[in-house]
């Protein structure tokens, strides 16, 4: 009988949690297509910036090494499936999107792309004849600034935390098709801020003539060790932010109708934090959210394209 997952149990039967037994099928797995094409893109790019600057040479080697290392992970999680080498298979991308993220601006930089953030505040203006991202400042408040930061903050952990939940409730096929649905969500947006580079109304001259954002305890160390962590990035164009944490709502049904609304709720204070906060504009959150729904749409002919089938 084929089964609906791939390598999972028939639908008559009862699947095991992805953490045991731990069951993996052979080959590069979809989430190793997708890094690698990625990895790829992104390489030729860099490719471009070494005619102008030859140390880039440095970075695409390590392109080429970290293809590599997924070729032989599949390989060796093949000849070698114990338990600690297939956990790395399944979670290999902790380590991986960091890297892809914080490489946008050496990108950037690298081949010279202009900022665009004056494109993307005219392009609020013409949907609004006014620039939306200061609405918000009537009901500005220390106790919702907090509220607010505090939200914004917790997206990283909700992501994760999503993870776990279907590490050990869901199958293995399930895990891998929820983690490959939120991987390329973040690359294409890692992709949107290589071809609109922007840092963010906050960052902008005119935000000074605004009001400051005030919060009250806890509001500069969240929204200070962000900034340590991201250090100087290009990320507005489109929200990964709102994209991410809509996909995840939608794979958050899967497990139970209270995550799904809180899932769904927090995607809503994500939306609005973003425009509160000034870290995006809102053509940013809109273009997010379509992005969600498109890979939402479209998921699961491109994971069957890659080889594996799915019943999300």
């Amino acid at each position: 009988m084929r089964s609906s997952l791939d390598g999972a149990a028939p639908e008559s039967q009862q699947s095991p949690a992805a953490f045991s037994p731990l069951i993996a099928p052979q080959g590069l797995w979809p989430i190793d297509k997708l890094f690698s094409a990625y990895i790829a893109i992104t390489g030729l790019l860099l490719a471009v910036a070494a005619f102008r600057h030859p140390s880039v040479l440095l970075a695409l080697c390590g392109h080429a090494v970290a293809i590599g290392i997924i070729l032989l992970l599949s390989q060796y999680s093949f000849r070698h499936p114990s338990r600690a080498v297939l956990w790395i298979r399944h979670w290999y991308a902790l380590i991986y999107l960091p890297f892809c993220y914080k490489e946008v601006p050496y990108i950037v930089s690298s081949l010279g792309l202009s900022i665009q953030d004056f494109t993307l505040a005219r392009w609020d203006v013409a949907l609004w004849k006014t620039d939306p991202v200061f609405l918000p400042d009537v009901l500005q408040n220390p106790l919702l600034t907090e509220f607010l930061q505090l939200v914004y903050f917790l997206f990283i952990p909700s992501v994760i935390g999503l993870g776990i939940l279907y590490w050990y409730q869901k199958s293995s096929p399930e895990f891998r098709y929820c983690t490959f649905l939120v991987i390329v969500t973040f690359l294409i947006t890692y992709l949107g801020y290589i071809a609109m580079p922007a840092r963010g109304p906050r960052f902008m001259d005119y935000a000074a003539r605004h009001p400051a954002l005030q919060g009250l305890w806890l509001f500069h160390f969240f929204q200070g060790t962000l900034d340590s962590l991201e250090g100087i990035q290009y990320d507005c164009f489109p929200s990964g932010h709102v994209a991410v944490v809509i996909v995840c709502a939608y794979a958050a049904r899967k497990l139970s109708s209270p995550l799904l609304w809180t899932y769904s709720v927090f995607a809503a204070l994500i939306a609005f934090s973003t425009i509160y906060l000034r870290y995006h504009y809102v053509i940013d959150v809109i273009v997010g959210g379509l992005l969600a729904i498109l890979l939402i749409v479209f998921s699961p002919a491109i994971y069957r394209a890659l080889g594996h089938s799915t019943n999300p």
